[in-house]
C-alpha cells in the first residue's frame, strides 16, 4: 500500500509541476488602446510584481523565470520596446548584492545575454535595450535566472528585495514593406504615431527569501 500512495503521489507531482510552471509566467503586455503596460500576475509586495517564482528562496538556489513581453496594440501600427534597470531600492541595495541576475532573450532559437551581473546593479541595462520591433500579436521571451549563494546565512531571513525595471514604447505607422500583420478584429481609427516615448512603465522585481537556521 505505501508503494502505491508512493507511486500515485509522484505521478500527481510530475502532473502538477508544469502546470505550475505554465502559470508562473510573468507577462508585459503593451495596451495599445490604453496607451499603457500591463504586468502580471503581480503579488502583494507590488501590482506590477512578475517574479512569482522568486519567492522563498533558499541559500543554493538556482531559480528562473520566464517573461513574455507583448504587443497587444492595433494592427494597424508597429512597435518597438525597450527597456531599463534602474537598480535595486536603497534598502535593498546590500542584499541584492548578495545575489546574480541573468537576462536572456530568445532569438532565431538562440538565447543571447542581456544582463549578467550581482542583482542588484543596473550593468548592461543601465541605458535602453531595444527587445525588438513587434506587430499586432507579436512577443519576446526573456529568460531571467537567480543564483543565490549558498554561504547566505540568517542575517538576510525574511529580507525582501526591490528591483526597477522600466519598459519604454516607440509606434511606427505600418509600411507597404512590412509583413502583413495578424489581424485582431481591432479595426479603431487610431492616429499613428512617429515615436511615443512617454508611454512608459515602473515594473517592481521583487526577490524575497527566507532562510532556514542550520541545524546541528
Amino acid at each position: 500500500m505505501k508503494r502505491i500512495i508512493t507511486a500515485i503521489t509522484a505521478v500527481m507531482l510530475l502532473a502538477v509541476m508544469p502546470l505550475n510552471a505554465i502559470a508562473a509566467d510573468g507577462k508585459a503586455i503593451y495596451d495599445g488602446k490604453a496607451q499603457e503596460f500591463i504586468f502580471e500576475p503581480g503579488s502583494e509586495y507590488s501590482p506590477t510584481d512578475m517574479f512569482e517564482n522568486f519567492k522563498d528562496v533558499m541559500p543554493g538556489d538556482s531559480i528562473s523565470q520566464k517573461i513574455t513581453v507583448r504587443n497587444d496594440a492595433s494592427n494597424k501600427v508597429k512597435v518597438k520596446i525597450y527597456m531599463r534597470s534602474l537598480g535595486a531600492h536603497e534598502d535593498s541595495v546590500e542584499f541584492l548584492n548578495e545575489m546574480r541576475l541573468t537576462v536572456k532573450k530568445s532569438q532565431e532559437n538562440e538565447m543571447a545575454y542581456m544582463f549578467d551581473a550581482a542583482a542588484n546593479e543596473t550593468a548592461q541595462l543601465t541605458d535602453w535595450v531595444c527587445l525588438g520591433t513587434l506587430y499586432s500579436g507579436g512577443e519576446v521571451n526573456l529568460d531571467v535566472v537567480l543564483d543565490v549563494p549558498k554561504e547566505m546565512d540568517n542575517y538576510y531571513q525574511e529580507k525582501i528585495g526591490y528591483l526597477d525595471w522600466e519598459f519604454k514604447i516607440e509606434e511606427f505607422p505600418i509600411e507597404e514593406k512590412d509583413p502583413k500583420p495578424p489581424q485582431t478584429g481591432d479595426n479603431r481609427n487610431i492616429v499613428l504615431w512617429i515615436a511615443v516615448a512617454g508611454c512608459s512603465a515602473v515594473v517592481m522585481l521583487v526577490l524575497v527569501i527566507l532562510l532556514k537556521r542550520k541545524k546541528d
